[in-house]
C-alpha cells in the first residue's frame, strides 16, 4: 500500500511543502530525494515515481517560491536553496540517500554534494537530469532576455511556459501540459529570474570537480534548450561521471521516458553498489583513462594568450608581446569585446562597430577585420584562439585578462553574505581601480561597460564608507566616500554625506 505524507515544514519564516512516499519494498533502506527544475514543482516527478518506489523511499518537495512552498523575503540563490535542502534532510532524519535533480535545480544538488563530503557520508550518489554546467554567456544572456520579454508585466511565468512547452516535452501531451502550466502559474518572475541565469555555472563546475560520489547525468536526445552536447561536456570535469542520452525525450526526460529514466537510475545505483564491493579497479581504470586522454588533447594546448587592458593595452602570446597591428581594422576593439562577451554573432559585431554602415558593407568589413585579428593571434601549432563560424564568433583556449578577472571579482564579491569578508574583498577590488578601465575604446558599447564598472566602484565605496563610519573610523570613511563621489558625482546624497564626513574629520 502506498503511504503518502503531504505536509509542511517550517523553516524560519517560510513553509516548505514536501511529500514522503514509502517504498513498496518493506526492507528499503535508501531514499531518493527529488529536486525539481526552476519554475516547476514536485508534480513533475509523478510519472517516474511508480517505477522507483519499488526499491526506494521517496521524498519530493517544492523549492521556496514554487508550488505550495512560501517564497520568503530573501533573494533566491543556490546557497539559500541548499540551506533549505539540508534543513529538510535534518528534520526528516534522512540517513542514506541519493539526489535526483532536474535542470537548474541540479545546481543545488551539486552544491550540496560538494559540501556534504566535508560533513558526513550519507549521500550515496548524485543523479542529474538535463543540468547544464556550461552555457555560452552571450547566448545565455539572450535566452534570459527572451524569457523576460515573454512575461513582461505578468505576475507569473505561465506565458513563458506556454511558449516553451513544445521544447521541454516530447511530445507535449495534455497531461504533461496540465502539470507544467499549473507549476508555472505559481511562480513569480522575480523568484524565477533570481535563480535562472548563467552566473552560477562557473561555481557549479568547480563544485562538480570536488565531488567524489558517483554521478549520473541524463539528458534528452530531443532537448533543444540544453542539448546533449552541453551535458556530455561534464565528462571532462569529473572522472566519476557517467552520461547517457535518453532517446525520444526532451528536457523533462522523467516525463517523456519515465520507465527508461527509472531503469537507468536504478541500474546505476545498483552498479555503484556492486563496484564498491568489487574494489577500486574500475574507478582507477577510468581515472587513468581520462587523465591520459586529457593529456593527449592538451599536448598542443599549452599556449597562453594574455590581454591586459586596465593599465594600458597589451597582448602577449606565450609571454611574448605582440606589439603591432592593434590599431588596424578594429583588432583591439573586437578582441576586447569578445573577451567580455565570450561569444557574439557576426551581425551583433556589425551593429557595435559599424552602426552607420549598411549591413552588407559592414559584414565585408567584419570579415576583413576577423582575418586580420586571426593573423595576429596565430601560433605555431594547431591552437586557435579565435573561432569564426558562419554565424558566431568567439574566443577559446587558455586566455587571461586583468579586466575579465576584475569584473568577475566584482560579481563574486556581491554574493558574499559575510559582511566583513565582503568589505575585505571590496577593498582588494578598489585597490585595482584605474583612471579608465577601458582606455582607447570609445564605441558606445564600451562606454556603457565603463559606466557599469565605475558605478560598481562607487557602490562598493559607499558600502565601505558606511562600514567605517559605523565603527567610528571617520578618516577611512571619508576616503571611500570621496572615491564614491568621484564615480557618482551626480548623486546629491553622496555629496551631502561626503560633506558631513569632512566636517567630522579631526
Amino acid at each position: 500500500m502506498k503511504v503518502i505524507q503531504l505536509v509542511f515544514l517550517k523553516h524560519g519564516h517560510i513553509r516548505i511543502n514536501y511529500e514522503w512516499i514509502q517504498s513498496e519494498n518493506p526492507f528499503a533502506d535508501e531514499t531518493l530525494i527529488f529536486i525539481h527544475g526552476i519554475g516547476l514543482d514536485m508534480h513533475t516527478w509523478e510519472f517516474v515515481i511508480p517505477y522507483l518506489r519499488k526499491y526506494y523511499d521517496i521524498v519530493t518537495y517544492d523549492l521556496r517560491g514554487h508550488g505550495k512552498s512560501d517564497s520568503g523575503d530573501e533573494k533566491g540563490t543556490v546557497e539559500l536553496l541548499y540551506k533549505d535542502f539540508t534543513f529538510l534532510l535534518s528534520e526528516l532524519e534522512i540517513k542514506s540517500y541519493h539526489i535526483v535533480a532536474q535542470g537548474f535545480g541540479g545546481l543545488i544538488g551539486v552544491y550540496h554534494a560538494a559540501q556534504e563530503q566535508k560533513l558526513s557520508n550519507q549521500l550515496r550518489s548524485l543523479i542529474l537530469l538535463s543540468v547544464p554546467f556550461h552555457y555560452p554567456k552571450k547566448l545565455g544572456s539572450k535566452v534570459v532576455r527572451q524569457r523576460k520579454e515573454l512575461v513582461e508585466g505578468q505576475d507569473n511565468m505561465l506565458g513563458m511556459g506556454k511558449e516553451l512547452i513544445d521544447k521541454i516535452c516530447y511530445p507535449p501531451t495534455k497531461e504533461k501540459q496540465a502539470i507544467i502550466f499549473n507549476a508555472y502559474k505559481k511562480v513569480s518572475p522575480t523568484v524565477y529570474f533570481n535563480l535562472f541565469h548563467t552566473d552560477d555555472l562557473p561555481n557549479a563546475t568547480r563544485n562538480l570537480q570536488k565531488i567524489e560520489k558517483p554521478i549520473l547525468i541524463l539528458s534528452g536526445s530531443e532537448d533543444e534548450v540544453f542539448p546533449p552536447e552541453l551535458n556530455s561536456a561534464s565528462l571532462n570535469f569529473n572522472v566519476n561521471v557517467r552520461y547517457y542520452t535518453v532517446p525520444y525525450a526532451s528536457f523533462l526526460v522523467q516525463m517523456d521516458q519515465p520507465k527508461i529514466t527509472a531503469d537507468w537510475i536504478h541500474n546505476f545505483i545498483e552498479k555503484q553498489r556492486m563496484h564498491q564491493e568489487q574494489g577500486a579497479f574500475h574507478k582507477d581504470l577510468t581515472a587513468e583513462l581520462y587523465t591520459e586522454i586529457r593529456g593527449m588533447l592538451h599536448e598542443e594546448d599549452q599556449h597562453e594568450l594574455e590581454v591586459n587592458i586596465m593599465n594600458g593595452f597589451g597582448v602577449s602570446l606565450n609571454k611574448q608581446r605582440i606589439l603591432e597591428g592593434w590599431g588596424k581594422r578594429k583588432a583591439k576593439q573586437i578582441l576586447v569585446y569578445l573577451l567580455l562577451q565570450h561569444s557574439s554573432t557576426r551581425d551583433e559585431l556589425c551593429d557595435v562597430f559599424w552602426p552607420e554602415v549598411d549591413l552588407n558593407n559592414a559584414r565585408n568589413r567584419l570579415r576583413v577585420a576577423l582575418h586580420h585579428l586571426n593573423h595576429l593571434l596565430q601560433t605555431n601549432s594547431n591552437t586557435k584562439f579565435l573561432v569564426t563560424e558562419r554565424e558566431h564568433v568567439y574566443l577559446q583556449g587558455n586566455i587571461k585578462s586583468d579586466l575579465v578577472d576584475h569584473i568577475e571579482a566584482i560579481k563574486a564579491a556581491q554574493h558574499i553574505t559575510d559582511l566583513d569578508k565582503r568589505a575585505r574583498q571590496y577593498q582588494e577590488i578598489l585597490s585595482q581601480i584605474t583612471e579608465n578601465p577601458l582606455p582607447g575604446l570609445y564605441e558606445e558599447w564600451f562606454l556603457n561597460k565603463r559606466y557599469w564598472i565605475e558605478r560598481k566602484w562607487g557602490d562598493m565605496s559607499i558600502f565601505l564608507a558606511e562600514r567605517f563610519e559605523q565603527r567610528g573610523m571617520i578618516k577611512d570613511a571619508f576616503y571611500y566616500m570621496k572615491v564614491a563621489y568621484q564615480y557618482q558625482s551626480e548623486n546629491y546624497d553622496v555629496y551631502q554625506r561626503l560633506t558631513a564626513l569632512e566636517e567630522k574629520l579631526p
